[in-house]
């Protein structure tokens, strides 16, 4: 065995620090996406009880403060999801401009903006 292999080996206190290493790293990386995950799963909860619970026959009268705070919060959701939902309904399921703005009910202008920015991001 050379020297070089032996400080990668396992017996080697150097191979057992980069082994541990490897593990903390593997352990971290698990318990990350385990926590986006966790994340990204509460977030559309909260999405699918704000639509549930507000659909277009529900007034501004019916609203309260906590029930305007998780509207909020799903806006806010959702505006940030826009670009890649838009970018996906093309790519993925071949939607035009026009029926993505419909179902998104926004302008195809809009829609067409965010089309030509990915266009050419990935032009770049």
């Amino acid at each position: 065995m050379t020297t070089d292999e032996q400080q990668f080996s396992d017996d080697s206190p150097r191979g057992r620090l980069l082994a541990g290493i490897a593990e903390l790293v593997g352990t971290f990386e698990a318990e990350t996406a385990r926590e986006q995950q966790q994340a990204a799963e509460e977030r559309a909860a909260l999405l699918r009880d704000v639509a549930a619970q507000h659909g277009p026959e529900r007034t501004a009268g019916e609203l309260t403060l906590a029930r305007a705070g998780r509207i909020r919060r799903a806006y806010k959701l959702v505006e940030e999801a826009t670009p890649r939902l838009i970018i996906d309904a093309h790519e993925r399921e071949g939607m035009n401009a026009t029926e993505i703005a419909t179902v998104l009910d926004c302008s195809p202008s809009y829609v067409s903006r965010i089309l030509r920015e990915r266009k050419a991001a990935a032009e770049k």
